[in-house]
This record gives C-alpha cells, sequence and structure tokens, in this order.
C-alpha cells in the first residue's frame, strides 16, 4: 500500500502509527538525510519517518536556503523508500520552531506516537533550542550518533538532564516513545555528507 503525505485533516489514517520526524531546512537534502532515516526506521521499527521541510530555519539566515518548492522537489527526488514521505507540513502550519511543530502535530494527529529525530550535531546543541525542555515534555526523541559515539553521547549536555529517561539501544517496538525519553542510537559508521559540504562543492564546481 502506498502512503501519500499527511495533512492536517486526516489524522484518523495515521491512528495507532509510530512515526518519526527529521526537521530541517534540506537545503539541499542529501544521502545523509537517507541515511539516519533508515537508521531509526529500523532500529525503532517506525511505521513511518516524516520530512518536515522548514520553510525558514530560525539558527539560518533565510538568504542561505534554496527556495522552498526546490526544496521540496529535491527531497522528493532523492527519497526512494516509501516509509520516507516528504511534507510540507510546517508550511500548512505556519511555524518554524521544534517546539510549536511538536505541539500543533500532536493536536492534529492526537492518536499517533512521534519521536523527533536528529543527528548528533543538533543534539548536542538542542540545550540552544527554544523551550528544548518542554519539547522534551511534549515528545521523545532519538538521537544517531556519529563516531566517536561514545565521547561524543558523554560530551552531550541531553545527555546527563536528570528529568529525562535515557536509552542506548533500540532494535524494538518494546521501545517506549513516550514524552521525556531520550534513545540514542550508538553508530559505529556514518556517511560523511551534510547541505553544507555539499552547498561549497556546488560553489567549486
Amino acid at each position: 500500500m502506498t502512503f501519500t503525505p499527511p495533512h492536517l485533516l486526516d489524522g484518523t489514517r495515521w491512528a495507532g502509527l509510530r512515526i518519526g520526524l527529521l526537521g530541517g531546512s534540506f537545503s539541499p537534502p542529501h544521502r545523509g538525510h537517507v541515511h539516519i532515516s533508515l537508521i531509526a526506521l529500523q532500529a525503532l521499527q517506525l511505521d513511518f519517518i516524516w520530512w518536515l521541510v522548514t520553510p525558514h530555519n530560525p539558527l539560518k539566515p533565510q538568504s542561505t536556503l534554496m527556495p522552498y518548492e526546490k526544496r521540496l522537489t529535491l527531497c522528493r527526488q532523492l527519497v526512494q523508500n516509501p516509509q520516507i514521505l516528504v511534507t510540507d507540513l510546517e508550511r500548512q502550519l505556519e511555524v518554524n520552531r521544534t517546539w510549536d511543530t511538536v505541539r500543533a502535530l500532536k493536536r492534529s494527529f492526537p492518536h499517533t506516537s512521534f519521536a523527533w529525530i536528529t543527528g548528533m550535531d543538533n543534539a548536542l546543541n538542542f540545550h540552544r533550542w527554544y523551550r528544548w525542555k518542554d519539547i522534551l515534555k511534549e515528545i521523545a526523541t532519538v538521537h544517531i550518533s556519529r563516531p566517536p559515539a561514545e565521547s561524543l553521547v558523554g560530551a552531550c549536555p541531553l545527555r546527563w538532564l536528570s528529568t529525562q529517561s535515557h536509552d542506548s539501544g533500540g532494535h524494538s517496538k518494546s521501545v517506549d516513545l513516550a514524552p521525556g525519553h531520550s534513545i540514542w542510537l550508538l553508530q559505529k559508521e556514518m556517511m560523511d555528507v551534510s547541505s553544507t559540504m555539499l552547498k561549497n562543492n556546488n560553489k567549486n564546481n
């Protein structure tokens, strides 16, 4: 069965499912985004990953981003897995901060289990996000490490938040996706690619 991307009025279609949320500018999208999506899908036995392509990242100047429709098109061209769905939900919601996005999605999809996915770089800076502790109270988080995994996780302020429950594994549907729970997936190898790297390469070619 092929699923079309979600929209705000079809919450019942996603009831009872486990959905990973990967937010970002995707300017441009790259294989690393697909890579961490596949890791989360397999390790946590998620039903789908939704890519939340943000119209504007509050942490980046708008002038550095590709046009929004271009980013959506590139994402759709890149993704080949039917369990990864490219969405414009943040545009529909007219939000661009994680806190606002999470709360709005939970209102529109009240019977869906969500987990917010980040790579290690975002995990290391998570404590700088707007209302980051409140985000943790609203949604489970999944952080996919890169080598050296143990030392990076050990240096992460989020990892030592005493009010948060932490799990350094997963690999089954029994993994709790309840708010207040962070899951750390320690990877031995990661793809050495980023949107910034791709932009710089394009400038030099």
